[in-house]
């Protein structure tokens, strides 16, 4: 059975980037919390219980990768799909990186075009948007 897709959390310190993942998600027609800092990437995480999390790899505070470890230690049971997005680590080997160490679902390199966005959200909630 698909997963549903009702609420996102888009964490990154880029108002810009915020605005433009978060417009492009709510055209799917889903619920989205922004977190411009991992430590309130974390807080909200776990409030809310996001079924996505869109992470920016080097936010203020905690890195997406540091909300992954810290989400993971205090909820063992949440286990949303978590794509990490980055302008920094671009490579295969900090892709490889974070999908074996942190088990990201997703590894997507800014600049982003909004097809790719949707085509990542797609592959883990094929009904997302219909």
């Amino acid at each position: 059975m698909p997963e549903v897709l009702t609420k996102v959390l888009v964490a990154d310190d880029s108002r810009i980037f915020r605005a433009f993942a978060s417009e492009l998600l709510r055209e799917l027609k889903v619920e989205v919390i922004e977190a411009a800092t991992g430590r309130e990437a974390l807080d909200r995480a776990i409030a809310s219980r996001p079924e996505l999390l869109v992470l920016d790899a080097l936010m203020p505070i905690f890195s997406g990768f540091d909300v992954i470890v810290k989400l993971r230690e205090r909820v063992p049971d949440y286990t949303p799909k978590v794509f990490i997005v980055t302008a920094v680590y671009k490579s295969r080997r900090w892709e490889l990186e974070a999908r074996q160490h942190y088990h990201v679902d997703e590894y997507l390199e800014k600049p982003l075009e909004p097809e790719d966005v949707l085509a990542a959200v797609r592959r883990h909630f094929p009904s997302a948007g219909h």
